[in-house]
């Protein structure tokens, strides 16, 4: 049988955040700017939006967790250490609905690394060509450590991403795509006796990334 999984906000959520990430990444590297009939982008201040546009979606995705539609919250998918231990022993016995312990473990991984690597770059300095909008409210020792931080981290961010892809080609290979109902939000179970997922409408959570953008942008941008 098919089943409705995952609502629109979710699925724009996700693929947002692909293009963000994507972008942050590229703005972050070694080229500081780029020129387009004689307008140059400084990629200083293009990668500071995106860090907000990035805090943002985390946000909403956080709170979406809480009061969003079922198969996204944290209570459906958050398993305790059995369940995981389990699922380590044994990966592909049983059918999940939403993601598996494993999987939930490294959604709540990505978002608190995404949300660190967001707020401090809001405290970083390169002492060149940005200082962030809550520098100065700290000391020149925080704001040090904290660039630092933001500065290494990514690559460990890096690294979750890649073990997510990864985790989608093993899925692949054992018949089991992950891609499919991130795009259309539905999915073919095995299984007959499956409870309804409660669903909210995605419209819900776009209209609460809209407030956190504006609210953020307002404040920091």
């Amino acid at each position: 049988m098919v089943i409705k999984l995952w609502d629109g906000f979710i699925r724009g959520f996700h693929w947002l955040l692909v293009v963000v990430l994507a972008g942050l990444w590229y703005t972050g590297g070694s080229v500081d700017y780029l020129e387009i009939n004689d307008t140059v982008i400084e990629f200083v201040d293009v990668h500071h939006k995106l860090g907000l546009i990035m805090l943002a979606l985390i946000l909403t995705r956080i709170i979406w967790g809480v009061v969003g539609s079922q198969p996204a919250r944290f209570s459906t998918f958050l398993k305790g250490p059995k369940a995981i231990i389990g699922y380590i022993k044994s990966p592909f016995s049983k059918e999940h609905l939403t993601h598996n312990p494993g999987g939930g473990i490294i959604v709540v991984i990505m978002l608190a690394m995404l949300l660190a690597q967001a707020i401090t770059g809001l405290f970083s300095d390169d002492a060149i060509f940005f200082r962030g909008p809550l520098a100065s409210t700290v000391s020149n020792d925080v704001v040090r450590l904290l660039t630092s931080y933001h500065k290494q981290a990514f690559d460990f961010i890096l690294a979750i991403i890649a073990l997510h892809i990864v985790a989608i080609f093993v899925y692949l290979l054992m018949k089991k795509n992950l891609i499919s109902p991130m795009i259309t939000g539905k999915k073919a179970i095995t299984s007959s006796a499956t409870e309804a997922l409660k669903q909210r409408h995605g419209g819900y959570g776009f209209i609460l990334l809209a407030v956190n953008l504006i609210w953020i942008f307002w404040w920091l941008g």
